[in-house]
């Protein structure tokens, strides 16, 4: 069965008598995890290095012990009739795994079956019904002899780091109905079982293919934890991708919660609180939710549609701060360094009595809005003229004593500029949208996406409808320069994208934008004990919003969530607790702080409510 081209088969045997004991392998891998094991993890030595003691299933016949391995072999005249399992005899039922296998032989699959029970077929009683993780390459998730083929890995990370004949490192994290599997580092799989009532306690197996032709499959370490906790252990990389059209039910969501969202964006349609809106949610790396409501253009009758684009105004900044840190990552920038160094007019920046300050604006400053820079953060003319008046103008306060909002982030994109040689929107485009993938997202929308351009709405003097708006912000003249703090525009589905990147610690299939370092310090408190906005209980990064305490319209996410809002009452979060990105995309304005909005509250909580974990 399952005759796939290069597909390798593990199972887990964990002896509790074996715990530890015995000699440790020479260069052994697996052993070498157990420090970085969480406190309260006990691990269990599957192997002893020497026999197959606690296993069962052909001993001898196809699995056997060399060179302090474990074997799985056959020859052409000797091939199982049916995929065949050695077992362990204990059962498991939630458990990580760190072990090494490797295919020596043959274009076969093997993996490590788990959730399920032995059963008899045409060799035997040691075949297996249940799930089983495969690897290194045609990569995918089985459920044997019921289901099928119930994951694949169709953004093809799993074949891009596993070695096909060649020691490969794994892990294998299956807690509850969620399995997520690490090879060689690098996180490919992060998946939920629709039907939970299928993951049962079961032995663990090592898999050697039915098959007519030699094979060989190797493993060695074996290291198992039992009721673990929900943290990977073995993981440099947790980019697995951004499966676009995801099922809610493989990232433990419910697709009838999730219908939710758009019912409650169609009620704030008719109380006249917005046109019409798209909606968002992501959960481990899939898209389980996208749904567009309402109006894009209420006169002209457009219906809003999941591709209709925003202008996402100061959820611009995030995006600022990522380029600053591509230059931090390469050396060329320091955050600490002082504005002047790259823009030589800040040196002569005063306070508001005259005075110089104590010390200058640095590149920090800018990132987390504790620079002092008062403007309505809008450009005068160039970028590079944009900054040179800033540096003209009086600070509010000396930089770093206090948290207030403001064009900071504009200096920051010139500085970008110099420091790069080419102009703002062109690095945002080489270094952050093409290897991200965000087609739709730029600074001066073509005149085919304009028609799909989500027109601004606000409320009527009596507050009983809405009507159409201007802002600066829709100004798409020539003449109109890249604006650092709140210039962009873009999708739901272009945003997510760049969150995705974020959590999945600076890179997205396969393509890194920032250091995992970099992604570390823009989600990391940078504001101390400063009061920030634009809601209770936050705190400032380098360019995202932080929810430190959860509260009002931010208690139902984690702390740790970050983000940033727009003017224009779009919003987009990524909680990593969770391990899920909120979009939300809208067109309002003088309906109050889009950050503290109902609208806003209610499509998070509802979010995140559909949750089934």
């Amino acid at each position: 069965m399952l005759a796939r081209s290069g597909w390798l088969l593990v199972v887990v045997v964990s002896l509790a008598s074996s715990a530890l004991s015995g000699p440790a392998l020479a260069a052994d891998w697996s052993e070498e995890q157990i420090a970085k094991l969480p406190p309260g993890e006990k691990p269990l030595r599957l192997f002893n290095g020497k026999d197959l003691e606690g296993w069962e299933g052909h001993v001898g016949k196809y699995f056997s012990v060399q060179n302090g391995v474990i074997v799985g072999k056959n020859d052409q005249a000797n091939a199982p009739k049916a995929s065949t399992y050695l077992l362990t005899k204990q059962k498991f039922r939630n458990l990580r795994l760190i072990f090494e296998s490797q295919l020596v032989t043959s274009e076969m699959h093997s993996g490590i079956s788990l959730w399920g029970k032995a059963i008899e077929k045409e060799e035997g009683p040691f075949t297996y019904q249940g799930h089983l993780v495969m690897y290194p390459s045609g990569y995918g998730f089985w459920d044997l002899y019921r289901r099928n083929g119930i994951y694949g890995d169709t953004l093809g990370v799993a074949k891009r780091v596993g070695k096909q004949h060649d020691w490969n490192r794994m892990e294998i994290l299956a807690i509850g109905r969620r399995i997520r599997h690490v090879v060689n580092g690098q996180l490919v799989a992060d998946w939920s079982d629709p039907q939970p009532e299928l993951c049962e306690t079961g032995p663990i197996g090592l898999q050697l293919h039915s098959n007519t032709v030699p094979q060989e499959v190797q493993w060695r370490g074996l290291v198992l934890t039992e009721n673990p906790q929900d943290a990977l252990v073995t993981a440099v990389s947790r980019d697995a991708g951004l499966i676009a059209e995801g099922k809610p039910a493989e990232s433990g969501m419910d697709a009838a919660a999730l219908a939710k969202i758009d019912e409650r964006m169609k009620e704030f349609i008719a109380a006249k609180q917005i046109a019409g809106a798209v909606t968002l949610v992501a959960r481990h790396g899939r898209v389980v939710h996208l749904g567009a409501v309402g109006k894009a253009d209420v006169a002209g009758g457009r219906d809003m549609a999941k591709d209709s684009l925003f202008a996402i105004a100061s959820m611009t900044k995030p995006i600022t701060a990522s380029a600053v840190m591509i230059l931090v990552d390469e050396g060329k920038v320091k955050l600490d360094d002082p504005v002047s160094k790259y823009i030589p007019a800040f040196q002569q920046t005063t306070l508001a009595d005259g005075n110089k300050p104590a010390r200058e604006i640095s590149v920090r400053d800018c990132l987390r809005h504790t620079n002092g820079l008062v403007s309505d953060q809008k450009n005068v003319g160039s970028l590079a003229e944009t900054a040179e008046s800033l540096a003209k103008s009086k600070l509010a306060f000396e930089p770093g004593s206090k948290w207030q909002y403001g064009p900071g982030l504009s200096v920051a994109g010139r500085v970008v500029e110099v420091v790069s040689g080419k102009t703002f929107d062109q690095f945002l485009s080489e270094r952050i949208f093409t290897p991200l993938d965000m087609k739709e997202t730029s600074f001066r929308p073509t005149a085919d996406q304009q028609k799909r351009l989500a027109k601004l709405y606000q409320p009527t003097a009596d507050k009983k409808d809405i009507e159409p708006g201007t802002h600066w912000l829709f100004d798409m003249s020539p003449d109109v320069s890249p604006n650092p703090s709140g210039g962009l525009y873009s999708t739901a589905a272009d945003v997510v994208r760049f969150y995705q990147m974020q959590l999945g610690g600076g890179e997205l299939n396969g393509k890194r934008v920032l250091s995992a370092d970099a992604v570390t310090q823009m989600r990391s408190l940078q504001s101390g004990d400063l009061v920030t906005g634009f809601t209770p209980g936050n705190g400032w990064g380098l360019g995202f919003c932080l929810v430190r305490e959860p509260q009002g319209p931010t208690q139902m996410v984690s702390a740790g969530t970050f983000g940033h809002g727009g003017a224009f009452g779009t919003q987009s979060w990524a909680d990593p607790v969770k391990d899920m990105v909120f979009i939300l995309m809208v067109a309002r304005q003088n309906f109050g702080s889009g950050d503290g909005s109902d609208i806003r509250a209610e499509f998070q909580k509802l979010a995140v409510d559909a949750v089934r974990d």
